[in-house]
């Protein structure tokens, strides 16, 4: 059924995308073109579509949103110019990110409080809470295949806890939104042990089970001519394709 549900979204989409752009937030473009912003930011750009996928996610001014497993903060700090001075971007990584992304990070919002409205919270997931009902959106960027990702000395990740931890802080029908790298169709989640990937059929059926429900899919990201059978590192200029799945806190 899953299967059916993700072609169905496919093929709205054109739709559900005009009707997001038609909120003219311009807030989204003026971050993405904010001097501040690095040249490999930039470059990025190119194939990550930040404006397409924020706007896909209903980003805006004065939120409140969580960025797990945020690694070097590319997204954290487009947040933070989209939500401003009144909203607040809550940016995770734990001890496996921060070994891989904690200079570049440390980078990013060193030097002049640069980004003042971004919390950073350096925990392992299972313990991350926050208040109940007061977070507009969460989004997992390229992070959810590493929760079945086993590192040594690390605690391993109880994927039903940590997203009903989610669902009581993410307020009624806030957004969790999810990009990642795509895995073979019917592939296990254990290869986000290895390939760095996952099936985004074993996203929605996590995400349906812990009382999410999916309301869109944007293809924007997908790359046919991605070998999905390689390690996300093996492939040219990172550009694996990837799936964008929004879903819905129902309580």
């Amino acid at each position: 059924m899953h299967r059916l549900i993700y072609a169905v979204f496919a093929s709205m989409i054109v739709s559900s995308t005009l009707a997001i752009e038609g909120l003219g937030d311009n807030r989204i473009d003026t971050a993405i073109s904010h001097p501040q912003r690095s040249a490999e930011d930039r470059r990025r750009d190119s194939y990550r579509s930040p404006k397409e996928v924020l706007n896909f996610f209903g980003i805006s001014q004065n939120q409140i949103v969580v960025d797990i497993l945020a690694g070097s903060g590319y997204y954290s700090e487009l947040l933070s110019h989209v939500v401003g001075d009144k909203g607040r971007v809550v940016l995770h990584n734990d001890a496996h990110f921060l070994a891989y992304y904690g200079e570049s990070l440390a980078n990013r919002l060193g030097g002049d409080n640069r980004l003042a409205n971004i919390e950073r919270i350096d925990i392992p997931l299972n313990r991350l809470t926050l208040e109940e009902d007061s977070v507009d959106a969460v989004l997992i960027i390229l992070g959810f295949h590493d929760f079945y990702y086993e590192m040594e000395g690390a605690e391993k990740i109880e994927v039903k806890k940590v997203l009903s931890n989610i669902r009581f802080f993410l307020k009624p029908d806030g957004i969790l939104g999810v990009v990642d790298h795509e895995a073979v169709s019917g592939a296990p989640a254990s290869v986000g042990n290895t390939l760095h990937r996952i099936d985004p059929e074993i996203v929605i059926s996590e995400m349906e089970l812990a009382g999410f429900e999916v309301t869109g899919h944007l293809p924007i990201l997908t790359n046919v001519s991605d070998d999905k059978a390689k390690k996300i590192w093996d492939v040219a200029e990172g550009k694996t394709s990837r799936f964008v799945l929004r879903f819905a806190n129902k309580k």
